[in-house]
Order: C-alpha cells, then sequence, then structure tokens
C-alpha cells in the first residue's frame, strides 16, 4: 500500500495532477482555444455580412430611388400625352362643331353676277352700267360670262414629270374633294327641302291665323302645337320607306288564307324511301356496306 502511494506521488508534479488530468487539461484548452477561433471567426464573418448589408441596403435605396424618379416621369410623361391628346380632339371637335355650324347656317353666294348690259368697250364700268344697262344680257353673253369665271376659277391639272406615287396622291387629294363636295351639294339640298317644307308650314299656320270661322272668331294654332312646331322645325322630313301603293290590305277571308298557305300541299307526307343498302363498321374502323333484302332501287 505504501509503495503504491509512493509511486504514484512520483508520478505526480509539482501541482499534484496525474497524466490523466493534464491530458484532460490539455484536451480543454485546445476546444477552449478552438471555440475562441469559432468565435472569432464568427464575429469577423458577423461584422463582413454586416459591412456587405450596408452596401446592399445603399444599392437597393439607390435603386430604388431611380426606380421611383423614372416611374414618377413616365407618369408625367403620360399625363402630359394625354393633355394634349385631350386638347387636341377638344380642338377637333369645336373645328366639327363650327363647320358644322357654318353648314347648319345658310351662307350667301360668293360671286356675284351682273343682269345689267355691259359695254364691250368700257370694260364693264359700274357707272356705265348704271347709266346704260337697262336691256338684260344675252343668253351668249350669259354663256360667255360663265365660260369666263369658270376659267378664272378651275385651274388646270399639271401632271407632266410626275411618277406614280405623286399620281396616286393626286388622286386621292382629287377624290378627297370630290366626297367633300358631293357632301355638301346632299346637304345644301336637304337644306333647301327643309326650308321649303318650313316655307310651306309657315305659309299654312299664316292661313289658318287669318282664316275667319263662321262664328267670326279668328281660328289659331294652340301653344303646344306651336311650340312642337318650333322644337321640330330643324328636323329633317319623314323619309317613306315604301308607297302606299305597292302594299294592299289582303281582302281575303282567314279561311282562304289558311286553305292556300296551309292546304293540300302539306296535308300529305311524302313517302320515304327504302334503304337500298346496310352499313356495318368492321374491325379497324371502316365501313362496310351490304345490301337490304327486298329494297328496291329508287329510279333516277
Amino acid at each position: 500500500m505504501l509503495k503504491k502511494r509512493r509511486e504514484h506521488a512520483a508520478a505526480a508534479d509539482s501541482t499534484g495532477l496525474d497524466d490523466s488530468d493534464r491530458e484532460l487539461l490539455a484536451q480543454n484548452k485546445e476546444e477552449r482555444s478552438r471555440m475562441e477561433d469559432e468565435i472569432r471567426e464568427l464575429r469577423e464573418r458577423n461584422e463582413k455580412r454586416k459591412k456587405e448589408r450596408e452596401i446592399e441596403e445603399k444599392r437597393l435605396a439607390a435603386e430604388r430611388a431611380a426606380e421611383d424618379q423614372r416611374r414618377k416621369s413616365e407618369e408625367e410623361e403620360r399625363k402630359r400625352k394625354k393633355e394634349e391628346e385631350d386638347v387636341k380632339k377638344k380642338g377637333l371637335r369645336a373645328q366639327k362643331m363650327a363647320e358644322f355650324e357654318k353648314w347648319k347656317t345658310p351662307q350667301k353666294a360668293n360671286f356675284v353676277i351682273s343682269k345689267k348690259l355691259a359695254s364691250a368697250g368700257e370694260g364693264g364700268d359700274d357707272q356705265g352700267d348704271e347709266g346704260e344697262g337697262k336691256t338684260k344680257k344675252s343668253k351668249e353673253q350669259l354663256e360667255a360670262e360663265k365660260r369666263a369665271i369658270l376659267k378664272q376659277r378651275l385651274k388646270p391639272l399639271d401632271v407632266s414629270g410626275a411618277d406614280q406615287a405623286k399620281l396616286t396622291e393626286k388622286a386621292k387629294e382629287l377624290h378627297t374633294l370630290l366626297a367633300r363636295l358631293e357632301g355638301e351639294r346632299c346637304d345644301l339640298e336637304k337644306r333647301f327641302k327643309n326650308m321649303q317644307q318650313e316655307m310651306m308650314s309657315l305659309a299654312e299656320r299664316a292661313r289658318n291665323a287669318n282664316k275667319v270661322g263662321k262664328e267670326g272668331s279668328v281660328k289659331r294654332i294652340d301653344d303646344a302645337t306651336d311650340k312642337r312646331m318650333e322644337r321640330f322645325a330643324a328636323a329633317p322630313s319623314k323619309v317613306e320607306m315604301f308607297s302606299k301603293y305597292e302594299r294592299q290590305k289582303d281582302k281575303r277571308t282567314y279561311d282562304d288564307r289558311k286553305v292556300l298557305y296551309t292546304g293540300p300541299r302539306f296535308g300529305f307526307p311524302a313517302e320515304r324511301i327504302k334503304p337500298t343498302k346496310i352499313v356495318k363498321w368492321s374491325e379497324e374502323g371502316l365501313p362496310l356496306y351490304e345490301e337490304a333484302g327486298g329494297a328496291v332501287e329508287a329510279a333516277h
């Protein structure tokens, strides 16, 4: 027992620790140093990640600011284009309304044809016309004046040296001009008819207003009819889609018409034609035709 204690004491160092304790302390020291290295590495990594995050946040903030600026500029550009389109539409609408009002209101002729006889030597002086022009112009003189006015107004069409594109453009321009003039002509004719109807209506109202009845009272149109006529004075005339002489009432009775339209033609059904062949399908999905027993083919 004493010998074992001496051996154990000899194995122990000055600190009183044996080999297993020193190994355990060495392992603990290595573990502690490894953990300190990991902690230091984690801290460095955390600091690095923090700096990277700050840089990333600054970059994202700059991108968001640029995106907001771009979106704002696009929105302003969109609003500006919309305002320009609205102004353009309003201008076109005002122009069309002005043209409509111009067509609606009757205009005076832009030329004057004098009915007095102009002297051939004086060159059409007004004072000379007033003094001498008591007689009317002849038909030849009127035709000559008409040709002179048309020659002055109508410009000759010069297409010399023009290629196909210019000729096409000129044709389109003339076609547009013809369409516009045709529309103006139709509008003027319609306006003339409306004015004629309005004059006839006014004349009829004047006759009714001046007509005296049997009892000596003046027959007048009531206020409601007068207001209604004033309201629909500019309305177009009634359009008759058919003549009253083209559509006549059918004077036949119901029984006669029933016999006519649902008579013997529909009383007996047509005889069914018996089939001459029977269709069967094979396993491959192809049709097979077989003769039907007792069937008679129809005569061609």
